[in-house]
This record gives C-alpha cells, structure tokens and sequence, in this order.
C-alpha cells in the first residue's frame, strides 16, 4: 500500500484574488479528502484526481461545474476538471464557496464513478461517497464553527 493519496486535489487559480479567495477553502478539502478517502476505491484506479481551474482576470474558462474527464489505464487514474466561475468565489462568504465547491466534487465523484461502470472497471462507488458524506460534513461543520464565534 503506498502513502500516496487516492484522492488528489490540483488547482490553477485565474488570478491572486480568486487564489486568495478560494485557497483556504480548496486546502482544507485537500486535507479532509486525503484522511477520509483513502480506498482503494478500485482494483485498476488507484488515484482519483480533482483538477479545480477558478476563473480570475488572467485566466479564465467561462465554464461551470464538471469537465474534460481523462483516464489513464497505464498510470491508474481517472481524473476531472472542476471550473469555478468569478460569480462563484467574488464577494460571496466562505460558507457559500465551500457549499458550492463540496457540491462540485460530490458531482465529480459520480461522473467518475459513472465511467469506470460504463467501463466496466470494478469500483466501490458507495464506499467512495460514503467517505465523501464524511469529508463533506467535517468540511462544512468546520467553517460553520469559525463563522458561528
């Protein structure tokens, strides 16, 4: 078994302030997922990568939500870009951001699931979101309790 985490969290931030807004928030769901969603999930997967591309002034995607899934079968993963629209981050609280980006990785989690059964690679999604409903609760509780003092 390696140290490595089954899941990873990549992120390109568009610009400073959309990394500033966004990184404490991406970070902290980084952490939870690497303690909670340890697998294997899968006997052919051993990563599932989550690429958050947010949008700012220098780059932007002009996309929301899921996109661009790529597996490799050689290197044993599967991985998904998640875009963050402006509207998204800019001016809006913590809570909201970490409601919207859990919901977006909930959503990644099921497409994912969803092609590794269209190619009929064995994977055990309910034990992959049952670790997520861990990681989604703690995510939210924990900003809930910073902002509730």
């Amino acid at each position: 078994m390696s140290d490595k985490p089954t899941v990873t969290v990549g992120v390109q931030t568009g610009d400073v302030p959309s990394g500033r807004a966004t990184d404490p928030h991406i970070v902290a769901m980084r952490n939870l997922l690497q303690t909670h969603c340890r697998g294997p999930y899968s006997p052919d997967v051993d990563e599932f990568s989550l690429i958050f591309r947010i949008d700012g002034d220098i780059w932007h995607w002009e996309k929301e939500g899921c996109d661009r899934m790529r597996r490799s079968k050689k290197e044993r993963y599967i991985t998904i870009d998640i875009y963050v629209p402006r509207a998204r981050w800019e001016g809006v609280s913590g809570i909201e951001i970490r409601k919207y980006l859990a919901a977006c990785v909930e959503d990644a989690f099921r497409k994912m699931i969803g092609k590794l059964q269209r190619d009929k690679v064995p994977v055990d999604g309910d034990a992959l979101l049952r670790d997520f409903a861990t990681v989604r609760e703690q995510y939210l509780s924990q900003l809930e309790a910073v902002a509730s003092h």
